[in-house]
């Protein structure tokens, strides 16, 4: 059966930014977002966004100025971007920590921000010249949580098959996942229908193995970044003697991505029997409080495309790190030392934190440097202890100076630089963990 492809749409526009012209913004993406068919509630979380920030932001702005505005269909999401010209906008309360007291009318008057990045599915700050800031947002189209479906039975006899999806195939395959109760699941697979939506926009690729009628296992990969893709699985379903079933969704998925424009491939779940064959083994992080098998994860990678080099620049800690890491992985790559000047970082920094409560992780990421960086990095920590999070991690892009500006921070607030993922980010991806993490090297 064909594979049924969507069609992505983006619509844009430009507005003046002033108060009169909120109510402009506001219906834009109402009827814009209806008419790529999402629903009421999932196009209210983007136009209550919208509302907030224009109505915030509006009021910082300086002698005339204006407002672009992208909303992106994207198939399982929808995505808007906000771009405007400001010097220093005050961005604290997109951060986890910050809190509204009746008390405090600063606290108060930051409730539009806080609202607005809470009722997004995501959100991230690019900073670009002359003082351009871009608000990125995602809304989740609705999806229903996997329902329970049978699993293969343990007499299959049958011989193995490579089976290339539809969306139907990937939705149940999805489920399946989800009953088996295998480690390391992705969120979306929890959701077979954005599984199966994202497989259809080309977000999402995938690998099936039959046995029969039946889909004994399977392998996803989407891409990381513009130049890195992730691997998720194999995941089996049934006993796979001498990792036959592995081997073949390995051997093939493999060979489809060396042939694309991707640089790179990383896979970090748990230990990969036979990984020697397809990746190089980059580091082992071992999560505490845990005794299943997602207290380790494992971070393996394979080099698709020759390396062209590249230029990072950091401070002390981190330029010593990732040199004797790029000479260990020889990579190509120069680090220069850098000074930052706390005279030129914004007064805030902002964070976001993705949380997987059933590993008692969260996952930090720098969204803004700011000159109270190691403070904003122990509030975080503060409350997401209060809340029973007992690990966490910190992902470093070497491309973008708002993340690497953390690194003295991060280790004046206990953060250790364990390994890197190269090409995972704007540049490589460097992961911190905080005391209680162990690496295996």
């Amino acid at each position: 059966m064909k594979q049924q492809t969507i069609l992505q749409q983006s619509a844009t526009t430009r507005v003046p930014f002033s108060a009169s012209f909120l109510a402009l913004a506001m219906e834009f993406i109402d009827k814009g977002a209806h008419g790529f068919g999402y629903n009421d509630r999932e196009t209210g979380g983007l136009v209550l966004a919208m509302e907030e920030l224009f109505s915030f932001y509006v009021q910082q702005v300086a002698g005339e100025s204006a407002m672009e505005i992208e909303l992106e269909d994207q198939g399982y999401r929808l995505a808007l971007s906000l771009a405007f010209r400001m010097a220093n906008p005050d961005m604290r309360a997109f951060n986890l920590t910050w809190n509204i007291s009746p008390d405090s009318e600063e606290s108060l008057a930051m409730l539009g921000p806080m609202i607005a990045a809470r009722s997004v599915s995501s959100l991230r700050l690019d900073f670009g010249t002359n003082e351009q800031v871009v608000l990125r947002m995602t809304r989740d189209r609705d999806y229903a949580q996997a329902r329970p479906v049978p699993l293969p039975p343990v007499d299959l006899a049958a011989p193995l098959r490579l089976l290339e999806p539809t969306a139907d195939d990937l939705s149940h395959f999805a489920a399946m996942a989800t009953a088996s109760g295998a480690p390391f699941l992705p969120p979306f697979l929890s959701r077979p229908g954005m599984a199966a939506d994202m497989l259809s926009v080309d977000h999402l690729n995938a690998l099936l193995v039959a046995r029969g009628d039946w889909i004994v296992g399977g392998v996803l990969w989407r891409p990381l970044t513009d130049s890195c893709l992730e691997l998720y699985g194999p995941y089996m379903f049934t006993a796979d003697p001498d990792d036959h079933g592995l081997t073949l969704l390995l051997d093939e998925a493999v060979g489809r991505i060396s042939r694309s424009v991707y640089r790179g491939l990383v896979r970090r779940q748990g230990p990969l029997a036979g990984h020697e064959r397809f990746f190089d083994f980059l580091g082992e992080l071992a999560l505490s409080g845990l005794s299943d098998a997602t207290a380790r994860s494992t971070y393996y990678y394979r080099q698709l495309k020759e390396e062209s080099g590249g230029v990072v620049y950091c401070t002390g800690s981190l330029a010593a790190f990732l040199g004797d890491q790029y000479d260990r992985l020889c990579l190509p790559r120069q680090v220069r030392e850098t000074v930052i000047d706390p005279s030129r970082l914004r007064p805030a920094s902002v964070l976001a934190v993705e949380l997987e409560p059933a590993r008692s992780l969260a996952i930090i990421r720098p969204l803004c440097a700011g000159k109270d960086m190691a403070a904003n990095l122990t509030a975080h920590l503060d409350l997401l202890r209060s809340e029973g999070i007992g690990n966490f991690l910190v992902e470093i892009n070497t491309g973008r100076s708002e993340d690497t500006a953390f690194a003295t921070a991060l280790e004046e607030t206990g953060f250790v630089p364990r390994l890197v993922i190269p090409d995972a980010g704007q540049g490589d991806l460097v992961i911190f963990d905080h005391p209680g993490g162990d690496l295996v090297a």
